[in-house]
Order: C-alpha cells, then structure tokens, then sequence
C-alpha cells in the first residue's frame, strides 16, 4: 500500500485543498507587487473574551499523522490549524492573506515568487521561524513528491527574512497550494527525527498540541508566545472525534461541546429548526468514483458507467436527503460557480434509457458491482436509495460501509469492480484546485479512475492560464461529464451549528480551507 499523506484537499473526502486557519495579520502593510486583503479587527482588547476551553465535534480523526505532513493521507481538518501555520492562507473567494509571510511578489515572467518572511515568530519549542527553516520545509515536501510542491523546482534563500520560490511552471492555483504547506520546527525534527513528530507536531499557531486519544481527541493548549500580541483568547481547544451524527448532536444540545460540524444535513436542519446559528456553504459534489482504470472491470465500460448516471434519481435523493441544504448536480461544480456549465447534457433519471444501455453494452441480464462508502462522510440513506434505484434496472450493488482510515487505504491504493461513494470538495472561485488536486494524473488519489491524456491536457491548459478562465474550466467539466469518468450525483454543505455564547470562530465559510476555523480569534463569552 502506497504511503498515506497529509495535505489539503480540498478535503479529499468533502472537503478541498487544505489551507493555513490562522488570522490573516492586521498589522503589516504588504509591499509586494500583490497586495493582500486584510480583516479589520477589533480595535480594543476586551478582557473578557480571554479564557475557557473551546469544545467541537467532527467525525474525522486524524489516520496517519499529526505533525509530519510530507506523506500521502487525508486532510488534517480542524484541529491542525490550531497549532500548524502556514506562509499564506486563502479566502474562498480566491483572496490571499498573510501569515507566517508578511508580502509577496510574483516575478513579471511567472517563474519565482519571492516571500517577506514574518520576523520575531517562535515554534513551540521556542525555536525560530526564519529562511533557513522554511527552506528546509519546502526540502522535505520535494523529497517527499507532495502533491503541493509538484510545480515547485526550487527554494533560495535571500536574507535571514526572505526565499525566493523557483517555480516549474506557474499555476494560477500555485498560491492555494502554498496554503496547505504548513511549517514545522527544523529544531525538533533534528532531536526526534519524522517519526517523533508524527504523533507530536511543533509548529507556530496559537495552540500547542498537548495530547491524542485515537478516535477519541486531538487536546492544545494556549501558545504563550504566539506572535499575534493578545492572541489567542482561549485556554484550550479540544477536537472530538464523533462519527454517528445523532450521537454529536446529543452532545451538543446538550451543552456538552460549543459547536458541532460535518456534512450532516439532517442534524444541521434540525439544529437550525430549533434556532441554533449554523453556517453552511457548497463544499463539495457527492460522487460515485468506477474503477475505470481496471481493463478487466464491468465499469470500465463506459455504457454501463452511464447506465449508472441514468438509473439514479437525484431529485428523489436530494428532496428526501438534502433538508434544503443539498443541490442536484451533474458536474463537479456548484451552480454558483463561474465556471458552472449551464447547457451540459445531463443523464436525467431514466430507468428505461440505464436497461437499454445495459443491453448495449453486453448485459441484458444485470451486473453485479459493489458501492463502498465511507462511514463518516456518507449519507447512508441516500446510499440505500441508489442501491434501490439501481436494483430497478438489473444493477445489484451491495453496500460496503468502512471506517474513514480504511476508505483511505482504497482512495490511495485503489479497488476493483465497484464505485467508492464519497465527497469531494471544491473551491466554487476555483474549481481547477479541486480538479488538480483529485482527478489530475499527478493527484495520488484514485489511482482506479483512468484518468486520461486528454483530460490532462485540458486541465494543464486551465491550470496554466495566468488568470483564471472559467471558460477553460468548462471544457475539463464537459470532458469528465462525456466520458462519465465519475458521477456528481449532488454538492453537499459543510457546516457547523454553535452555540451562542461562541464568537468569531470564523466558521461563516469566508476561508477556503472549508474544514477549518480561526482559532486564535474564537472566544467565549460563558
């Protein structure tokens, strides 16, 4: 089994490309050529927002690691924004802003950016931030082939303060990448080597890890020298990990945690029913992902991939399922993206069209095929409406439901003869960051779907605009849509329902690292 990494999609599994939660600085006036966009904070520091330990729930708990992201594997999530920071973050309307990097300037012929570092920050070992650590971070990400650096060639250091990154090729996604290559301590690494901060990570944020309980919680501490004066406000941040959503609802009615998450719709409709504050937004498609690549496969037919997208009543689906805060869709795209294709061709709900197909392409009498889901992203109900509505037509799909650490052993190292059924996310303002992360040939993610030259091309062509051309990002989604290399069945919601006690923990979805929050600035007033 190939290595598992730590990066940030995009959440690979609903989520997208993960990126830096740390408050973007209000005090540094860039000098760059590229200005970034600041929030206005709070003019005064009132005593008392300082204190208390902020509780949430996700289903997700870290498979591999903690502090040694250089790997394969899935997103970090919430809890590492708290103690990992990286140079730059992102808003999800494609904003840069800074963190551990206080300026920035892309060279006029696209092949280096040069970074201002950040002067004065710690790690939590009381180690510095400088040039020479974040060379040496961006070392092991290249030694490593991480997904973010593939179009990285090189770093250089100019100053004590400053590197120069050499780039392959530009991107006009290369800033939402650079986000997710979050810096840890050269210092701790030299004691204890990748191993010793696997499971003990040492990075800038505002919190400092204090301990894991595997499935259970992720606990941090208050940074005291955090470099952001004043901040953060909290003592403590504890992460728990809970997979059955009725359950992480239970517990946050009853007081139990300050604020709950996922892409559950039922429990975030309900919350919201009973007048709990939640905020959601388009974080990804739902998909069904054939094993296209395996020659020997049922689905590596395309007649059968789109009888599939014929025999499933998304409509059905999302009116029993969505509770108002899923969207039918075909495309890997939320309607509200720019780059939404409007006029594609969709395989509507028809059963007779999905038997006739069959019947094309060799199997009048039906086909035996498996749906594996992740447990802790999946709507199981809707799974067994699909597994329903393909049994109409002579599909028999048994349901093989796996734990978020065993999914991720079939998203990296693959499967055979049937659909994984899971999330992927996007970024609405730029859907090429979901694209390349997950369905590139460079991507390590399903190596099962055959991902094809062409379709390569196209997004080659889309990611290498020095702008961002939603027309060219419509060409990538009509290609997948006519080979039918994947089925969006629906763009489901991240969300989170808090209490009202919480404030500006930046869960209004403004960040494009969906699965993350800004923990420096969270307080409570309980």
């Amino acid at each position: 089994m190939k290595k598992l990494f730590v990066s940030m999609l995009i959440l690979i599994l609903c989520t997208l490309i993960v990126t830096s939660c740390a408050s973007p600085d209000q005090t540094t006036t860039p000098t760059s050529t590229t200005t970034p966009t600041t929030t206005t904070p709070p003019t005064t520091t009132i005593q008392s927002k300082y204190g208390g330990t902020f509780k949430y729930i996700d289903p997700r708990s870290p498979a591999n690691t903690l502090g040694w992201l250089t790997e394969p594997g899935p997103p970090l999530g919430l809890y590492a924004c708290t103690y990992l920071e990286g140079l730059v973050g992102v808003y999800y309307d494609g904003t840069i802003f800074p963190i551990l990097a206080t300026s920035w300037d892309t060279a006029p012929d696209l092949k280096s950016i040069t970074f201002t570092l950040r002067q004065g920050v710690k790690f939590h070992d009381g180690s510095d931030f400088n040039a020479e650590v974040v060379k040496w971070n961006f070392d092991q990400y290249i030694a490593d082939h991480h997904s973010g650096v593939k179009d990285i060639d090189s770093v250089e250091i100019i100053d004590d303060y400053a590197i120069t990154v050499n780039l392959k090729k530009y991107v006009n996604t290369i800033f939402s990448t650079i986000s997710g290559l979050y810096m840890i301590s050269k210092v701790a690494y030299d004691e204890v080597g990748r191993e010793g901060l696997r499971w003990n990570p040492i990075g800038t944020g505002p919190f400092k890890f204090e301990s894991f309980e595997r499935d259970v919680v992720v606990k941090v501490s208050r940074f005291e020298d955090y470099w952001q004066e004043g901040r953060p406000y909290l003592d403590a941040i504890e992460a728990h990990f809970v997979q059955d959503p009725l359950t992480a609802q239970a517990s946050f009615e009853a007081g139990e945690v300050d604020a709950v998450g996922g892409d559950v719709a039922r429990q975030l409709y309900d919350l919201q029913q009973k007048g709990y504050e939640i905020f959601t937004v388009y974080s990804g498609a739902h998909t069904l992902i054939p094993d296209s690549n395996n020659p020997d496969s049922i689905l590596a037919n395309p007649l059968v991939r789109q009888a599939i997208d014929y025999a499933i009543d998304r409509d059905a689906i999302v009116k029993a399922r969505g509770f108002g805060l899923w969207i039918t869709t075909y495309q890997f795209a939320p309607p509200n993206a720019s780059a939404y294709v409007t006029d594609l061709p969709e395989r509507r709900y028809d059963p007779d069209k999905a038997r006739e197909l069959l019947t094309l392409a060799g199997y009048s009498e039906g086909i035996d095929i498996k749906i594996i889901g992740d447990s802790s992203t999946a709507d199981r109900d809707a799974a067994v409406a699909i597994q329903g509505y393909l049994s109409e037509v002579g599909i028999n799909a048994q349901l093989d439901w796996v734990d978020f650490a065993g999914f991720v052993q079939y998203v990296m190292g693959g499967w055979t003869d049937a659909m994984l059924f899971c999330a992927n996310g996007f970024n609405a303002g730029n859907l090429n960051s979901g694209i390349d992360f997950v369905w590139s040939q460079t991507a390590p993610f399903f190596p099962s779907v055959l991902k094809t030259d062409e379709l390569q091309r196209l997004i080659d062509d889309s990611m290498t605009s020095r702008d961002y051309d939603p027309a060219l990002v419509q060409k990538i989604l009509r290609y997948i849509n006519d080979e039918a290399m994947f089925l969006s069945l629906y763009c489901i919601t991240r969300g989170h329902a808090v209490q009202p006690y919480v404030h500006d923990a930046g869960f209004d979805n403004t960040l494009l690292a969906l699965m993350s929050f800004t923990p420096a600035d969270t307080w409570l007033s309980k």
